[in-house]
């Protein structure tokens, strides 16, 4: 028998993130939290053919010329990604995207460090009210 334990920091909320109108990606703090985001942190992305609007992330303390430096203003922590998005097509423009981080731990060996998948949330739809 092989038993794993199933972590509660990891079962108790989702990690999150939001495409800001600005084109921002801007992190909850709890996702900085249980990331250790901080000011030396740097992001590489990865363009996937079968998810494309679903890039790949690796978070990483060593700076590149692909990276994205991970800025933080108070206590919020976000990736100067206006670029990205739009040549990734997402219309953050019209309104905040949220997105999820799934882990990805079948591409770890490729993207040498912790994969995570930035799933949009599907938007819901507005409810009209009646009069």
């Amino acid at each position: 028998m092989k038993l794993t334990i199933l972590k509660a920091n990891e079962l108790s909320q989702p990690l999150k993130a939001t495409v800001q109108k600005t084109g921002k990606l801007g992190f909850t703090a709890f996702t900085a939290t249980q990331l250790n985001l901080d000011a030396d942190t740097y992001v590489n992305f990865y363009h996937d053919e079968d998810a494309p609007q679903s890039p790949v992330m690796v978070f990483s303390k060593n700076a590149s010329e692909e990276s994205f430096k991970v800025h933080k203003s108070g206590l919020y922590f976000s990736l100067s990604t206006t670029a990205l998005f739009d040549r990734l097509g997402f219309n953050y423009k019209a309104e905040n995207v949220i997105c999820d981080l799934k882990r990805l731990p079948e591409a770890d060996e490729i993207v040498g460090g912790d994969a995570y998948r930035l799933v949009a949330r599907p938007r819901k739809a507005k409810k009209i009210a009646l009069q």
